[in-house]
């Protein structure tokens, strides 16, 4: 073996090796699943590697938490559809991640508990995975031929999606899937909901899911630990000895119970 044919052979071995490999289960798609589609190679991102796909916006999805990543462009029905599947760490982090990517949705197909299709895109949310699949045309076929490919990736997924009873309990889950937003740190807030960026301005390590209303906003907080929960409480100058299951109008204007331990139910009238 020659200089060069070494070379070659350790270059290439090395690039295989270290190209991104997703691990477990991925609910994947391919010609078995669409024998009329044209699929284009796959690409595939953990991990920081995001970076190197959606520069500027890996770090709202890192910031979720953030598994791996397929994405390739699929041929169907007359035309092409950029088909990504991100799997996140949880049916929480992926719906996180659907409720601040969706926007104005024309409907929301039953293909999963969570939809969301305009002329252009379909989005899902199903089980710890967020899918986009994207057409340029906007034509009815499209949306047709997008539905078809967003069954095909639900249909391997197993994994329950995120249910919200913990969060919201009563709060119907049509009105949950149309108004709710679940933010896990500043970004996700400005992306979401940016007029509760200073309510949770140095808050540490929390998930809170928002629902408004006509009359009042609904936040949810749940947090990891005691002492960020009392950073919170601290920040809004709130008696914690006031703050028990059942609610308490505080003077600030918010009424607020507890949930579980490290878990606060606020109403803010608006």
């Amino acid at each position: 073996m020659n200089k060069f044919t070494f070379l070659l052979f350790f270059l290439l071995s090395h690039s295989i090796n270290c190209f991104p490999q997703i691990s477990g289960t991925f609910p994947t798609i391919d010609k078995s699943d669409l024998p009329d589609g044209k699929f284009q190679p796959a690409r595939t991102f953990t991990g920081a590697s995001l970076f190197g796909y959606i520069d500027g916006g890996a770090e709202l999805y890192l910031e979720y938490g953030f598994s791996a990543a397929w994405i390739s462009e699929i041929g169907f029905m007359g035309g092409k559809y950029k088909t990504e599947i991100f799997r996140m760490n949880g049916p929480e982090e992926a719906f996180g991640i659907f409720s601040v990517s969706k926007y104005r949705c024309r409907n929301m197909p039953p293909i999963s508990s969570y939809t969301c299709q305009t002329r252009y895109q379909l989005q899902i949310c199903a089980g710890s995975c967020y899918i986009s699949i994207v057409n340029s045309s906007g034509r009815e076929t499209d949306s047709i031929a997008s539905l078809r490919i967003g069954e095909a990736i639900v249909h391997k997924i197993t994994e329950p999606s995120a249910g919200f009873s913990n969060y919201l309990p009563g709060v119907q889950t049509e009105i949950i899937r149309s108004n709710a937003i679940l933010a896990k740190g500043k970004l996700g807030l400005m992306n979401g909901a940016p007029d509760w960026e200073d309510y949770f301005k140095d808050a540490t390590g929390y998930s809170v899911v928002i629902l408004s209303g006509n009359e009042n906003t609904v936040l949810s907080v749940k947090f990891k630990t005691r002492e960020d929960l009392a950073k919170f409480e601290s920040k809004h100058s709130w008696n914690p000895e006031n703050i028990s299951i059942a609610p308490n109008k505080l003077l600030s204007g918010e009424t607020v119970r507890k949930l579980s331990e490290n878990h606060l139910l606020i109403v803010i009238p608006k």
